[in-house]
């Protein structure tokens, strides 16, 4: 028996149907719902990577405080110096020089967004610029540091603060070194009425109270940044490093969690601050 070629019509296999409308939203919904899940998870991912990335970073400065002092008589490194030199470079009217900055002979790395100065979770762009003259454009020569050094205590006469009489350390003298903060997250931020923070980065490590006039009085803008799901990446200076909470101490900046570990001076950032009232 011979059969002609096979119609497809009222009793042959039907055409392939599509998603209606209704399975569509269904298969949307399925979705949506699996990325709500997800997207937690994802951001807390991407927020642990980015301490993670900090850790190293702050790490590394560690190392470069360590050689400097061990080329330089024990002694810690300058936060800042005449000529517009910093710990991580020099203003110049063109951009930063971060190849006249105290720790470049040990880490040779250049200023840039995503580099060894730069925590990855406060990016280019999300702060004034503190390198930055007034007047210019933001651009990335000027970008200096997300991290601050603890230049008050460490070199009080090149700290970037002024009279102060505190001495400067040698690293090998420092009692409780692993307690005594060198590097940690930093940010500042000028708006003190609490509405609207106006941040920029910061180099200087600054503690809860400052010295003035023969005392000391409150800080009411500490430098410290709790950007890690509220604690701060902090390097020692025995070179240990660890994440820190405020230690119950209150936000200065909620908005932009900025404060200090423990809510005095002492042992983190000036553990002798005592005894700097009878030096005057």
């Amino acid at each position: 028996m011979i059969f002609g070629p096979h119609k497809c019509g009222r009793h042959g296999r039907k055409a392939d149907k599509g998603f209606t409308l209704v399975e569509l939203l269904v298969v949307m919904s399925i979705i949506s719902l699996v990325l709500f899940v997800l997207l937690p998870s994802l951001r807390k991912s991407r927020q642990q990577a980015q301490a993670v990335v900090c850790m190293n970073n702050i790490k590394q400065l560690s190392l470069a405080f360590i050689l400097y002092g061990e080329d330089y008589n024990g002694y810690a490194m300058p936060a800042t110096a005449s000529s517009g030199i910093y710990w991580w470079g020099r203003k110049l009217t063109t951009g930063i020089d971060h190849k006249q900055g105290f720790v470049w002979p040990y880490l040779k790395s250049d200023l840039a967004a995503d580099s060894v100065y730069e925590c990855p979770a406060q990016p280019y762009g999300s702060y004034q610029l503190q390198g930055k003259p007034p007047g210019k454009p933001d651009e990335p020569k000027w970008i200096t540091s997300t991290y601050g050094y603890n230049g008050y205590y460490l070199c009080p006469p090149q700290s970037g603060w002024y009279n102060l009489p505190g001495c400067w350390q040698k690293i090998a003298g420092i009692n409780m070194p692993t307690q005594v903060l060198a590097f940690a997250d930093t940010l500042i931020d000028y708006d003190l009425t609490g509405k609207k923070p106006i941040l920029k980065n910061n180099f200087s490590l600054d503690p809860p109270y400052i010295y003035k006039s023969g005392r000391w009085g409150k800080n009411v803008s500490p430098t410290t940044c709790f950007r890690h799901s509220e604690r701060t990446n902090a390097v020692f200076v025995d070179g240990h490093s660890e994440p820190m909470t405020t230690k119950g101490a209150a936000y200065t900046s909620p908005q932009a969690k900025i404060g200090s570990v423990g809510t005095g001076n002492a042992p983190y950032y000036v553990p002798d601050y005592l005894q700097w009232q009878e030096k005057r």
